[in-house]
């Protein structure tokens, strides 16, 4: 008989977590915004998580902080590594949007067309947003690895 293993990051074990959990971190640093740095630390009740967007990604979906993570969360690959590779077509609340070293969490779909899609994400140009955001072919998804309905 084989059992599944915990995912792990150098923090520990990844948490179980909902969609809901992932969105409600999500918004927690858009008032006031946080803002970028890939240098600096933001502290809240969730934690300590390094100012870019895999920091935040990080810390939306409930992986560890500093400490134990000395790094403040994941990078985009190691994020790209845990998540469980999604179709982007497939994409749900508090999955991950990955577009080449960006992350940003997927909120919801634009249209019926689903040629875009409303992110939570930390960028380099406005902090903390919630925004539109048109999808290209070079998108990629993950979804949580420990995610509960």
């Amino acid at each position: 008989m084989t059992t599944a293993r915990t995912p792990r990051t150098a923090g520990g074990p990844v948490p179980v977590t909902t969609r809901g959990g992932i969105v409600t971190r999500a918004e927690a640093w858009l008032d006031p915004p946080v803002p970028f740095s890939r240098t600096r630390f933001h502290q809240d009740s969730h934690g300590i998580y390094r100012t870019d967007d895999s920091g935040y990604a990080s810390m939306a979906w409930g992986l560890p902080g500093m400490p134990p993570d000395r790094n403040g969360g994941l990078d985009g690959i190691g994020l790209a590594a845990l998540g469980v590779p999604t179709e982007v077509a497939d994409l749900l609340a508090g999955d991950l949007l990955v577009h080449g070293e960006r992350v940003a969490v997927f909120h919801e779909w634009d249209g019926e067309n689903r040629a875009g899609c409303w992110v939570f994400e930390l960028a380099p140009d406005a902090g903390t947003v919630h925004r539109a955001t048109a999808l290209t072919r070079d998108h990629t998804a993950r979804r949580h690895p420990r995610l509960t309905r």
